[in-house]
């Protein structure tokens, strides 16, 4: 019988940004350290340097300062916005990944406003790949929510309450590449002894779940900068076991799409799903990805039973 392929989400900013929350720039301005501010975008400047520019190389020391800004901690969501995180939740993902250092789905699942530290901690969980959670490069921890079920919520740039675990700037982002790399190397290996004796590998890491699973990429730029997951969609494509699907939901106006984006993503066997976006209707646009999202993930459940 063909093994199921695990549904996996890749949850990105986009569904807060529906709701008026902080953009990325936004965020990095909030940090800013510079006494000369003026615009870094005049000079091309990649998100991963330009995080190093605005905290005058102390990217360690304002992630610590602004912990609560960049988590939205106290910040109140839209009902509307709770729905469809609620929805994403009951969707019938086996691992939900983030790249958000935010708890919006912790506190969607959890029917509330806030999470406290405390509850976050009860929350934390690891992969029996590592003796203990990890406190700066999450690639084996997660938080486990109940939500008609256990929900393992991965954060894979860090969490808001443990600054040092989160990635921001070209040192971090590279210093993540490089344990992505090193991981791999065997994880690789294991992939295809398991699969060669008719054995399901076991997720025990995020970059687990996203080689192996069919993955839904929403709410997510993949700005060039974002090296690691550049990475890891090569690295998927030259995987010698066998692997998921990856679907990337492109929602924006025509005239904004990156068409080297969109040919890079092609050359790495990701399936582009476009919904043109009218005027400054976000809301819509994502209560439409949301219902695609659950419609194939159900078909692909119902396929593989």
């Amino acid at each position: 019988m063909k093994k199921r392929k695990p549904q996996i989400l890749l949850l990105g900013n986009g569904i807060n940004r529906a709701f008026n929350s902080d953009s990325w720039d936004d965020l990095l301005n909030s940090i800013d350290l510079r006494e000369d501010k003026y615009e870094i975008e005049d000079y091309r400047c990649p998100e991963t340097l330009k995080a190093i520019l605005i905290t005058k190389d102390n990217v360690d020391k304002a992630l610590q300062t602004h912990k609560e800004r960049l988590g939205n901690l106290g910040t109140k969501k839209p009902e509307k916005q709770k729905v469809l995180l609620k929805r994403l939740l009951n969707a019938g993902f086996d691992e939900i990944l983030t790249t958000n250092y935010s708890y919006e789905l912790e506190t969607a699942a959890l029917g509330e406003e806030n999470v406290n530290e405390k509850a976050l901690r009860r929350m934390q969980g690891h992969t029996d790949e590592v003796k203990r959670c990890e406190t700066r490069f999450m690639l084996h921890t997660y938080n486990s929510v109940e939500f008609n079920g256990e929900k393992r919520i991965w954060h894979i740039h860090g969490e808001a309450r443990k600054p040092g675990s989160m990635i921001l700037g070209a040192y971090y982002y590279g210093a993540l590449l490089g344990k992505m790399i090193d991981l791999n190397k065997k994880r690789g290996k294991y992939y295809v002894l398991s699969q060669s004796a008719g054995k399901i590998p076991k997720i025990r890491s995020w970059t687990d779940a996203f080689i192996l699973g069919d993955v839904y990429i929403l709410g997510f730029g993949a700005g060039f900068a974002e090296s690691d997951i550049w990475w890891l969609l090569n690295r998927k494509k030259r995987e010698k076991a066998s692997v998921g699907k990856t679907f990337f939901y492109e929602l924006k106006p025509k005239d904004e799409i990156n068409r080297a984006k969109m040919d890079l993503l092609r050359l790495m066997n990701v399936e582009i799903i476009y919904k043109s976006v009218s005027g400054d209707d976000w809301q819509s646009v994502y209560e439409w990805a949301v219902g695609d999202v659950e419609k194939r993930v159900a078909e692909k459940k119902h396929r593989e039973r």
